[in-house]
């Protein structure tokens, strides 16, 4: 029992977790193409296919040492920033729904 809580990562292990997550996530959404019926696959697989990459980028950046890491931060900062104004941009120019 002392032999398996000395090898246990937990940075591994949450690594792995959100790998696995983004792997279904992704994968679900791919298939949600069929399940829904979506007319404009291509414009769904544009949005998909950036966002896989920049998701498993971010991901496999955080987990490395130095600068990734800090590179990492900048991004959700970045993106967290552009969504706060899209929203208030969508809301007061009446755009989306």
């Amino acid at each position: 029992m002392m032999a398996a809580t000395k090898n246990y990562d937990p940075e591994k292990s949450l690594k792995k977790v959100m790998t696995l997550y983004g792997a279904a996530l992704f994968l679900g959404l791919a298939i949600s193409i069929y399940t829904h019926h979506i007319e404009d696959v291509g414009g769904f697989l544009t949005f998909l296919v950036p966002a896989a990459i920049v998701y498993f980028f971010v991901l496999f950046a955080f987990f490395k040492e130095g600068m990734f890491r800090k590179i990492v931060y900048g991004l959700m900062a970045f993106i967290g920033l552009v969504s706060v104004f899209m929203a208030f941009y969508l809301e007061l120019t009446g755009g989306g729904h």
